[in-house]
């Protein structure tokens, strides 16, 4: 947001092309999904082409054609430059038998919330996937789901893709005691 004549010209590229392209690639890739953002994007070009639109009128028109309220975005990246570190915490199983599922513990550990992608790998070599939207984060820094698995898991992977910008990926995965990596 800041305007590129105050910009030290060393930062120039990543803030005015790096940064916000990566922020639009997140927003069509993990937080509307292209079908909307597409959709939302060429409502913005629509309505705004010839003119001189503000960040704020892409924002507004962002979110009026989407119904998706974004201000935890937009803050979040393009207003205070928020970091992201998600983590897995643990994994607990119900009754203490992995058979009858188990309860992940997930956290968000910085300012910027994201939704989240995680992946959880079984013993008995099923793997699944469950994505949460970015709301998660409304109840506080820690979430916890259920997870019906049927052995016992070996590893759980937040944002198995790599997609979001986390600072630390060092946190991303638990691995129970016998994973073999």
């Amino acid at each position: 947001m800041t305007l590129p004549d105050v910009t030290n010209e060393h930062n120039l590229a990543t803030n005015a092309y790096n940064k916000p392209g990566m922020g639009l690639d997140l927003l069509r890739e993990e937080i509307l999904g292209p079908e909307r953002f597409d959709a939302a994007f060429r409502f913005y070009i629509d309505s705004w082409a010839y003119k001189h639109p503000t960040p704020w009128d892409f924002f507004h028109a962002i979110e009026n054609y989407s119904g998706e309220n974004l201000d935890w975005f937009w803050r979040g990246w393009f207003l205070y430059n928020w970091k992201l570190d998600q983590a897995v915490k643990g994994v607990e199983y119900y009754r203490s038998d992995p058979a009858q599922g188990s309860i992940i513990t997930i956290e968000n550990l910085e300012k910027l919330p994201m939704p989240v992608t995680v992946e959880i790998k079984e013993e008995n070599g099923n793997t699944g996937r469950v994505k949460f939207p970015v709301e998660i984060w409304q109840h506080g820094t820690t979430w916890k789901f259920y997870y019906n698995s049927t052995t016992k898991i070996e590893t759980v992977t937040i944002d198995p893709d790599k997609r979001l910008p986390d600072i630390n990926d060092s946190n991303n995965t638990w691995k129970s005691n016998k994973a073999p990596f």
